[in-house]
């Protein structure tokens, strides 16, 4: 944030104290500010829950809700990916186990836990900035004929930290393996009839190339508890960089 947006911000954001203060009703006045935020949010919430009932009755909902969940690749570590692997991630965490705790005790996860919240989240994002570009131009070169093609940031350490932490506790070791959207793009439609069509010359391109490969579909039409609906695509993308020594493929999500 710029010194200008910080005095903007200023101006109009009361220090944490004054919302513990009441008003002339005796209300809290933090009390009030979330009886407004609802009221806010509950506008918001009838009027998307007003789009969706519209998208339902539309002729080619059918069509929409056809296109099947799937999962082909749900890990980094899959061997059609190959990230993850090496001695660092898979054999570091057990010779440690075998040398302080031979019953595989508390110290043995706790190393566990560290190797793979910084080694193996600091390896997927080394990866995904050296494939990140590539795969940004190829999708936006494909998708932005049927859409709105937005790339994504991408995701940072942190919250790749916190997703392990929160989302996939009880995932197999390496957790971090379950990170899938670590580089991602978004496509927006206006209409049914456009994302149908995107999604279907997505999966084509798919199908007809070597560098990219199905690996999941998330189809959150068919959810009815999601908060957000987006058919979520997940590809192995395989990086043909001439000016990189080896190849590298990585999952990643449109």
């Amino acid at each position: 944030m710029c010194a200008s947006d910080r005095v903007s911000a200023q101006r109009y954001v009361f220090p944490s104290s004054v919302w513990l203060m009441r008003n002339e009703r005796g209300e809290l006045l933090f009390e009030h500010m979330l009886r407004v935020a609802q009221g806010m949010a509950d506008k918001i919430d009838a009027s998307m829950r007003s789009i969706f009932a519209h998208l339902q009755a539309h002729r080619e909902w059918a069509a929409l809700t056809a296109i099947e969940n799937e999962c082909v690749v749900a890990r980094q570590d899959d061997a059609r990916v190959g990230l993850l692997l090496e001695k660092g991630i898979r054999e570091v965490a057990e010779a440690k186990r075998e040398r302080e705790s031979g019953d595989g005790g508390a110290d043995a996860d706790d190393v566990a836990t560290f190797i793979d919240s910084n080694l193996a989240v600091n390896m997927l994002t080394t990866t995904a900035k050296r494939l990140n570009g590539e795969f940004q131009s190829r999708m936006r070169a494909l998708m932005s004929r049927f859409g709105d093609f937005k790339a994504g940031p991408l995701k940072t350490v942190e919250r790749c930290q916190a997703k392990l932490e929160n989302d996939y506790a009880d995932a197999a070791y390496p957790k971090a393996a379950k990170l899938l959207d670590v580089v991602r793009c978004s496509v927006s439609f206006n209409t049914l009839e456009q994302l149908l069509t995107g999604h279907r010359e997505l999966v084509r391109h798919i199908a007809g190339t070597d560098s990219l490969e199905l690996a999941r579909v998330k189809n959150d039409f068919l959810d009815d508890d999601a908060a957000f609906r987006a058919i979520k695509v997940n590809v192995v993308y395989h990086s043909h960089d001439p000016l990189q020594q080896d190849d590298a493929a990585m999952v990643c999500e449109v």
